[in-house]
């Protein structure tokens, strides 16, 4: 049996912005991860559905087709928050919707910056702790 490596760590990211979604695939795969998309809210639950191997899932704001809160409690109905964690990340930093948030069933909440070293940062957390697990 081979050691856990990142790149059996697959992060999925859900997130409609291309340019900070593709600027973060490529800060996260330098660090070693196997990183995909998904384009919006069905496409994830389909891809979800399909392929059963995702480590972490990273998604940014609300998808065209449905609200991340919607996204957030249908994963929830089958992946628990150590199954599947969720970061979610947002320029929204309101006190009131990080809570709602985590009480939906994110594992974290992320304000979005020009800095993406806290997205890395909590991958490599829960990269850690499946690796440890």
């Amino acid at each position: 049996m081979h050691a856990y490596e990142e790149k059996d760590f697959k992060i999925l990211i859900v997130d409609e912005n291309v340019q900070f979604r593709n600027t973060l695939a490529s800060r996260l795969r330098l660090q070693g991860y196997n990183v995909e998309f998904a384009s919006g809210g069905f496409h994830l639950l389909h891809v979800l559905e399909t392929y059963k191997d995702y480590c972490l899932l990273i998604m940014h704001e609300d998808m065209f087709d449905m609200s991340a809160e919607e996204i957030i409690l249908l994963v929830r109905t089958n992946k628990t928050k150590t199954d599947l964690p969720i970061l979610f990340i947002s320029q929204n930093n309101d006190n009131e919707e990080i809570c709602d948030k985590i009480f939906k069933g994110a594992n974290e909440f992320i304000v979005k910056t020009s800095n993406f070293q806290p997205i890395i940062e909590r991958a490599k957390k829960y990269f850690t702790l499946l690796k440890n697990s």
